[in-house]
């Protein structure tokens, strides 16, 4: 072996001077796996699709649900921080609201918020916070 020794009891008790009975030793498991982040990706993929079974979709790539289902809260956590895309105008056009003052335009579903240049960050947090809570 490697330098690592074991030992093993060789005596124990025994209540009311009755013969030891047989003793399983089960070794522990495997050490834990690491997936790929490319495997990772394609199992939480398959799993987002409609009507899709976790269940099945985890002991079909030999994982436990509640490993699928960490793994999609971690995906659905990066997603709701995940950056938007941002759509630059040219500079000297007149903007849709028909104000010349600089603004940030965010369109959330139905809705179009024209934020104004000089509203704190706290400020536009809350009213995207009611907006998340509404819909």
């Amino acid at each position: 072996m490697s330098g690592i020794e074991t030992t093993f009891e060789t005596t124990f008790e025994s209540k009311g001077g009755r013969r030891p009975q047989r003793m399983d030793v089960i070794p522990a498991g495997a050490a834990r796996r690491m997936w790929a982040p490319d495997a990772k990706a394609r199992i939480v993929e398959e799993s987002f699709v409609a009507g899709a079974n976790i269940a099945a979709i985890a002991r079909s790539n030999d994982l436990l649900p509640q490993q699928l289902y960490a793994w999609r809260h971690t995906v659905l956590k990066a997603r709701e921080m995940a950056f938007v895309p941002v759509v630059v105008d040219e500079p000297g056009l007149p903007s849709p609201s028909g104000s010349s003052a600089a603004e940030i335009v965010i369109h959330a579903g139905a809705i179009t918020i024209h934020v104004p240049e000089n509203v704190t960050a706290a400020h536009i947090e809350r009213v995207l916070t009611a907006i998340r809570q509404a819909t």
